[in-house]
């Protein structure tokens, strides 16, 4: 069973909200928080490929270039580790591919 969704090259990890009753998205892979929701699997595949269509559009009224979907290798984590992965990428300022591929060889290299 997968909890992600993808679109247009975008990846957005799924998950369900039993307090409110829905399932909760958020793409992965922008600097930019994107987060939506449905009551239904076909709901949120809707709003997901919306989000996605309007993202160009919400850059520009930020005067910011959009990011390009992510192409390589998707590693599954919890979007919570994911922002906090990201938010301390940026205040580092590397990419949070730097940041995987040098965990990753620091687990291979131990291996």
């Amino acid at each position: 069973m997968s909890n992600t969704m993808q679109y247009k090259g975008y990846t957005a990890f799924i998950e369900y909200n039993a307090e409110d009753e829905c399932f909760v998205g958020q793409v992965v892979g922008t600097r930019h928080t994107i987060i939506f929701d449905g009551i239904s699997v076909d709901e949120i595949r809707t709003n997901f490929e919306e989000m996605i269509d309007d993202y160009p559009a919400m850059c520009a009224d930020l005067d910011q270039e959009p990011n390009k979907p992510v192409s390589e290798i998707m590693v599954p984590v919890s979007p919570e580790l994911y922002a906090k992965v990201s938010r301390k990428a940026e205040y580092d300022g590397v990419p949070v591919r730097t940041v995987m591929e040098t965990a990753l060889q620091k687990f291979v290299q131990h291996a």
